[in-house]
């Protein structure tokens, strides 16, 4: 067998331009031969020695390629962490633990004992929002014999709200108005405050004969509920603004046991609990304008479309006071405010608890932890009636208009509330 010729030799291999390159010897000099026949030892360094350079760097470029991003991790998991940190301090643990996990354990039927056993008041606060219905939650709730939901830490929920925490009942699209008031899907629905009650009434005005009416109902909203009162107490309060409007629904809920309906929907809600039901109001116009605070100057909350949902809230509220057994208690703000311990104590009385000039002091000196503004309209009475270049918002010839459209249904409510005469005070 004939030995393999090398390119000097082949000259079939070396026309076809192929370089032959052998490793280099042991003394480090090279070898090896090429078509142009020189010694690659010539170079002094061995014809391998770029070739191994290239390689090492493209290994060490490799390896600085691979290198984990320490910077960018830890920055993203600090925005993260502020992030979280903040809806924590704002929400506490609700806002990352579905609310079913804190819920009460009770059976229907150790409800149905518990109630009959206790025989407590459920106090309902309701009235359009932002007509405060918050700060006489807030001073009702201070009561020693009193129990209410905590803090929005606590509940996990803004203001506290008990309709924003249940599944039982609808809840309007409250709570969404800044993330959803540019969908029109939304806006077409009338969901959100300042709009929801113009949606069509059977989707609003809740009444005893709707099927939500049942005692597992009952069940489920006392678990959730019952998380956030103290039931040793002989009075537990909630508050919702659109309690307004389903104050029927809520009374036959709360009396859902079996057979405490007739056939009708309608009851005698004579057995325990004892459902009551504060309504709180306030002038229309300082309604309106607090709304467009809340929701966002320019938003969807038009004074039109906001003066329409006031007069249909209280249509519906004082539509269902004949249909209630306890009659309600209703208050205006601008009355709360200027004499808040006289409307305390009628209201400590009418829920049939000590209600002493003692106790109605301890709760609003150190209870209640704030102090009640007399002047709650005062800054909007300025910018309904005030001229635009002294800061006012309304011009008159809109403020004119609302008067002539909605002032005549608003003193027919009976409020005492008078739209033109409001900036003669």
């Amino acid at each position: 067998m004939s030995a393999t010729p090398d390119t000097d030799s082949n000259p079939a291999a070396s026309n076809t331009g192929i370089r032959r390159r052998t490793r280099p010897d042991s003394s480090g000099t090279g070898t090896g031969t090429g078509t142009d026949g020189g010694s690659a030892s010539a170079s002094g360094g061995g014809g391998d020695a770029p070739l191994q350079d290239l390689d090492t760097g493209r290994r060490r470029s490799s390896l600085r390629r691979k290198e984990f991003p320490w910077k960018e991790f830890l920055a993203f998991f600090a925005v993260v962490g502020y992030v979280l940190g903040y809806f924590y301090r704002k929400y506490g643990v609700a806002m990352f633990v579905d609310r079913s996990h804190f819920d009460l354990k009770l059976t229907k039927e150790e409800w149905r004992e518990l109630l009959a056993g206790q025989e407590p008041t459920i106090c309902l606060i309701g009235g359009p929002h932002r007509a405060g219905t918050t700060i006489l939650w807030k001073a009702v709730k201070a009561h020693p014999e009193i129990s209410g939901f905590g803090n929005r830490f606590e509940t996990g929920v803004d203001e506290s709200e008990g309709i924003l925490i249940q599944d039982v009942y609808p809840r309007y699209g409250i709570g969404m108005e800044n993330i959803m008031k540019k969908n029109d899907v939304y806006l077409k629905k009338m969901l959100g405050v300042g709009q929801y009650a113009l949606a069509e009434e059977e989707k609003v005005h809740l009444i005893e004969t709707d099927r939500r009416v049942t005692e597992d109902n009952r069940a489920a909203l006392l678990n959730r509920f019952g998380q956030h009162w103290n039931l040793t107490k002989p009075v537990w309060v909630e508050k919702s603004p659109p309690t307004a409007v389903t104050s029927r629904f809520l009374q036959a809920l709360y009396h859902a046991e079996d057979g405490g309906t007739d056939e009708d929907g309608g009851g005698d809600y004579g057995g325990p609990p004892h459902v009551k039901f504060l309504f709180v109001t306030r002038h229309p116009a300082a309604n309106a304008l607090a709304h467009n605070r809340m929701v966002g100057y320019g938003s969807h909350l038009t004074l039109d479309k906001l003066m329409r949902n006031y007069l249909q809230v209280h249509q519906y509220w004082q539509t269902d006071v004949p249909h209630l057994r306890n009659k309600p208690m209703e208050v205006r703000l601008e009355d709360f405010v200027a004499e808040p311990a006289d409307h305390l104590a009628k209201i400590y009385d009418w829920l049939g608890v000590d209600a002493s000039p003692a106790t109605v002091r301890l709760v609003l000196d150190e209870r209640l932890g704030e102090t009640i503004r007399k002047d709650v309209n005062g800054k909007y009475r300025g910018r309904w009636c005030d001229d635009k270049s002294i800061g006012g918002e309304v011009d008159e010839v809109r403020r004119n208009a609302i008067n002539a459209r909605y002032g005549q249904a608003i003193r027919e409510l009976g409020l005492g509330y008078d739209l033109e005469a409001w900036c003669d005070k």
